[in-house]
């Protein structure tokens, strides 16, 4: 079977011209900013208390983790660089920890991401008390249990009208923030 190559270019050109309307209506709004200590990701059964801190929205959102004490980064980063050098011996989908990608940005901001279907178990990968096979920040398993305090902060995509353009949509916005921003962890959504 072979593809009807002009049809195909017509169709995304079509996409393309939807997406540029649909970018032309959307607004990202401050959703919300929540404060958590490092005390509150120690275990599942603590995080599960304070995690809905965090309101949920049925709209996209994209959020920022960022690292309120700057003069705690060297330390954190340190312990990071520590805990991955010994990650990389076990074994993968066994006993390895999935870590977000390691860009050595020194930005405040530890991460960039987004959510289309429900902030909450994001959150839980990130501060590291549910599994290890989602590449995810999972801060407690290498923070050494230090004391520091990050601010979440989400924002929602609103009016995105089209349906099939909504992951376009959010990928296109997620990769500015993290231009930006230019995060410790993780990459470029759609790379």
């Amino acid at each position: 079977m072979s593809i009807n190559q002009s049809e195909i270019i017509k169709k995304t050109d079509e996409f393309l011209d939807t997406l540029k309307l649909n970018l032309k209506q959307i607004k990202l709004k401050k959703y919300q900013s929540v404060v958590f200590n490092s005390s509150e990701f120690r275990t599942k059964e603590i995080l599960n208390e304070s995690v809905h801190k965090v309101k949920k929205s049925s709209l996209p959102l994209i959020y920022t983790i960022e690292l309120l004490e700057i003069s705690k980064l060297p330390k954190l980063l340190g312990l990071f660089e520590d805990f991955s050098e010994s990650n990389k011996k076990k074994v993968k989908n066994k006993d390895r920890v999935n870590l977000s990608r390691y860009n050595k940005s020194l930005s405040s901001f530890l991460y960039v991401g987004s959510s289309t279907t429900g902030i909450y178990s994001r959150l839980k990968n990130h501060f590291g008390t549910r599994g290890n096979r989602v590449y995810s920040l999972h801060l407690c398993k290498w923070d050494n249990g230090i004391d520091y305090d990050i601010k979440l902060r989400t924002y929602t995509i609103e009016n995105v009208k089209s349906p099939n353009t909504m992951h376009a949509i959010v990928e296109l916005v997620e990769q500015q923030v993290w231009d930006e921003l230019e995060p410790n962890f993780g990459k470029r959504s759609g790379q």
